[in-house]
C-alpha cells in the first residue's frame, strides 16, 4: 500500500479546522483534561508532515542504466532484464545519436529531436538533451505510477565508438543525474569477440580504425564508469541465474527465474549477434591473419585483457 503524505496533512489540516471552528462558538473544551496539549501535538504533526513531504519532494527517484559497447552481448542481457516482472527496458537511448540520420528525411513523426535537426533548428544538441531528459523524466513517473520500473539501455557507442575523438562522460548519465538517483551497471565481453562482431556489422566508425585502438577507447569507457560492478558476458551465460541475480541486486529489481522462458520474445533494439532462445556460450567466430597480427602487437589490449582478467590468447 502506498502512503501519500499529501493526503495525510490535508487530513490533519481539515481536523485542525474542525477543532478552530468548534472553540469559536463553544470555547475551549478539555474532555481529557489535556486538551491544550493534544493541541500543540496535532500542529506539532502537521509541521512534522509539512518537512516530511518537502523531504520527499527532494528525494530523487531511482534509475536504472546499463553500459556496454555494441556487440558485446549486451542485447541478450537487456531481453533478460526485460523480461523481470514488471520491468520495461528503453533500449540503446541517446539524445545526440545520428546514426539513424542518413540521406532522404525518414518519416520520424513523434521523434522531435530528428524532425529539429531535419528543420536546422539552431544549437540542436543543447534542445536534444533537453528533450531526452524530460522525456525520460515523465516516461519514468508513468511507469513508476504503473508500479514498473524503468531501465535504459544506453547507446555508449555514440560516446566512445564514433569519430576522432572519446567523450569525458557519458551523455546520458550527465542528462540524468540531477534528476534521478542513477544505478549503474556496465557489462563487457572478451574484446577480440566483440571487435570480431563489430567488424562483421561494418560499425567501426571510428579513427583510427584499429583494434589497438579499440581497445584504447574501452580502456576510457571502463574509466569513466569505474564506480561501477562490471559484469562479464562470458560469466553471464555460464551461470545466467547467478548473474541475473547480481544485476537485479545491483539495479534493484526482482529477479524471476521465468526470464529464461520469456526472454526470447522481448522486443529489444540492436539484435545484431547470433540470436536464439537458449543462453549458452558460442565459439569464436574466426579471426583474420592481418586482425592476428594486430591483436599480437595492440598494448591496449594487453592492458585490456590484464585489467578485465580475461586470456590474451587467441
Amino acid at each position: 500500500m502506498t502512503f501519500k503524505l499529501d493526503k495525510t496533512k490535508t487530513s490533519i489540516n481539515q481536523a485542525l479546522k474542525v477543532i478552530a471552528e468548534y472553540e469559536k462558538v463553544h470555547g475551549e473544551i478539555d474532555i481529557s483534561g489535556n486538551h491544550q496539549s493534544n493541541l500543540n501535538k496535532l500542529t506539532s504533526i502537521q509541521s512534522d508532515s509539512q518537512f516530511n513531504s518537502r523531504k520527499c519532494s527532494m528525494t530523487k527517484p531511482t534509475l536504472r542504466i546499463i553500459h556496454h559497447f555494441a556487440c558485446s552481448g549486451g542485447t541478450l542481457i537487456s531481453k533478460c532484464i526485460s523480461a523481470l516482472p514488471n520491468t520495461f527496458l528503453l533500449s540503446e537511448t541517446h539524445p545526440l545519436s545520428m546514426n539513424h540520420i542518413s540521406g532522404k528525411p525518414k518519416y520520424l513523426p513523434s521523434d522531435v529531436t530528428t524532425l529539429a535537426r531535419y528543420a536546422k533548428v539552431p544549437d540542436v544538441e543543447a534542445l536534444a538533451k533537453h528533450l531526452f531528459a524530460n522525456n525520460i523524466k515523465d516516461t519514468e513517473r508513468f511507469v513508476r505510477e504503473q508500479g514498473g520500473l524503468l531501465v535504459l539501455r544506453e547507446h555508449s557507442h555514440i560516446d566512445f565508438c564514433v569519430g576522432t575523438t572519446i567523450n569525458d562522460s557519458g551523455v546520458v548519465f550527465d542528462c540524468l543525474k540531477e534528476i534521478f538517483d542513477v544505478k549503474n551497471l556496465v557489462t563487457v565481453r572478451h574484446p577480440i569477440d566483440a571487435y570480431i562482431s563489430l567488424v562483421s556489422n561494418d560499425w567501426v566508425q571510428f579513427s583510427p580504425a584499429t583494434f589497438d585502438e579499440y581497445c584504447f577507447r574501452m580502456l576510457r569507457f571502463l574509466d569513466i564508469y569505474s564506480y561501477c560492478t562490471v559484469l562479464k558476458y562470458e560469466d553471464f551465460v555460464s551461470d545466467p541465474d547467478k548473474h541475473m541475480r547480481l544485476i537485479c541486486s545491483e539495479l534493484e529489481l526482482t529477479f524471476d527465474s521465468s526470464y529464461r522462458s520469456t526472454f526470447s520474445s522481448s522486443l529489444v533494439t540492436g539484435d545484431s549477434g547470433r540470436s536464439g532462445n537458449v543462453i549458452e556460450e558460442r565459439e569464436r567466430r574466426p579471426i583474420e591473419p592481418d586482425l592476428a597480427k594486430e591483436i599480437k602487437t595492440s598494448k591496449n589490449f594487453k592492458i585490456l585483457v590484464k585489467r578485465l582478467k580475461y586470456s590474451k590468447d587467441i
